[in-house]
């Protein structure tokens, strides 16, 4: 599915991907920002508050019962941390209004609304409603607190925090205790409208019937001022691995390791590192999956996931506390494994096949045709569904091997069982 761009402001880029494929129009709205301590908390607590109303729609019936008026249309909104970007997210999905009575009036007013949730908030004297503010700082902070419950994504966190702490992706993407603790609604608000006018701004559309609706948002006024420039992601190579370990009161004890890579989305070898990583821990017939999990019987999952902003490879495995130093020894030759080119031709066929279908299934759904996307318009480098799976399929043994030899050990994490937090 191919993406046509048209140039809104200063800033602000819209892509329109017109299809037969889905009977709904599903926009999207990405606002960039820099990964910082400074803004983490604040730019999460906007995806939270803008949501809750407008001034046309101030209230959480009112605005429900707008969604039903529109058959059915939805609304929701999330931060994303793309390598070190914090991305506001904003979604918006309805019925094609070609198929409804009266669909100009229809298209226009479920524009309107979604536009008005994001641009014209419900306020007060103070900044945002002083309600709004203070519940959505609550919900925040339960939300931080709340990650200790997912304890796969705990350590998985807290390894990235202990790998990067002078980077600014070692941040969580929704702040600290602290950071939004000291949050004041003013400073939230006039933050809020500076996001608006200086940050970079990517709008997308999937679906049928798609000129009107190119034409709503390309007569909105955007008020805009020279748009702000985002710093690069920072880059820096191991000196010697890290060994941490954290006591929780925790069932099953966590490991993570995580690797340093030379490859990143924009480089010429990026697929054939997204290759390698799945060779090791992508699919069941994985290298951690079969030798950690199958034949040592050492973890209940074991699996590697693959930062291409960033070029880092997490692996994460749930052991028993007692087979700390045989599963690091285990996972560690799977990546040695790799470096010296010890990989199947099946290992290799099997690996492509997976990963490129699970490029084409993206296609069944809107949200993923665009998010797969956003990462391409984020690095500067937009990429079809075809460029990717015949990028994927054209890597070879050699290819592997290669970027394997850049996997570099950074940081060993271990969570097990225990009182307090020890490190």
């Amino acid at each position: 599915m191919q993406f046509q761009h048209h140039s809104i402001a200063d800033g602000v880029n819209l892509y329109a991907c017109e299809t037969d494929k889905f009977k709904t129009v599903t926009m999207k709205v990405f606002i960039q920002q820099e990964l910082s301590k400074d803004y983490a908390s604040a730019t999460a607590l906007l995806s939270m508050i803008l949501p809750r109303g407008s001034k046309k729609y101030p209230t959480t019936l009112e605005l429900a019962q707008q969604m039903e008026n529109l058959y059915g249309a939805a609304i929701g909104s999330d931060v994303m941390k793309v390598g070190e970007r914090q991305i506001l997210e904003f979604y918006f999905d309805m019925v094609d209004p070609q198929l409804l009575v009266d669909g100009d009036k229809i298209l226009a007013q479920g524009f309107s609304t979604f536009w008005d949730l994001l641009t014209d908030t419900r306020r007060s004297d103070h900044g945002f409603h002083p309600d709004y503010f203070m519940q959505e700082q609550q919900n925040l902070k339960r939300l931080v607190d709340g990650l200790i419950n997912e304890k796969r994504s705990y350590a998985i966190q807290r390894a990235i925090s202990h790998m990067c702490p002078q980077e600014p992706f070692g941040l969580y993407k929704y702040g600290d205790q602290d950071s939004i603790t000291a949050l004041q609604n003013h400073d939230v608000y006039a933050y809020y409208q500076s996001v608006l006018c200086q940050n970079p701004m990517d709008i997308f559309l999937v679906g049928p019937n798609l000129e009107k609706w190119v034409g709503q948002i390309s007569e909105r006024s955007f008020n805009r001022q020279p748009v702000k420039s985002l710093a690069a992601n920072s880059n820096k190579r191991v000196d010697k691995p890290t060994e941490v370990q954290e006591r929780r009161d925790v069932s099953q004890a966590i490991l993570v390791m995580g690797y340093r890579t030379e490859q990143t989305y924009t480089s010429d070898e990026y697929y054939s590192l997204v290759v390698c990583n799945g060779i090791l821990g992508a699919f069941p017939h994985s290298k951690l999956f079969v030798n950690v999990r199958e034949k040592a019987n050492l973890a209940y999952y074991v699996g590697s996931g693959l930062e291409g902003s960033k070029g880092l490879i997490t692996i994460s495995a749930g052991i028993e506390g007692d087979q700390y130093e045989k599963a690091v020894d285990i996972i560690s030759k799977q990546v040695i494994a790799l470096q010296q080119g010890d990989i199947s031709e099946d290992e290799l066929i099997r690996t492509k096949k997976g990963l490129i279908s699970g490029i084409q299934s993206m296609n069944d759904s809107a949200t993923s045709v665009i998010d797969r996307n956003v990462l391409g318009v984020i690095h500067g480098k937009l990429r079809s569904t075809e460029e990717v799976t015949q990028a994927i399929a054209a890597v070879t043994l050699g290819q592997v091997q290669a970027v394997a030899r850049g996997i570099e050990l950074d940081t060993v994490y271990f969570l097990s069982n225990g009182k307090g937090d020890n490190e």
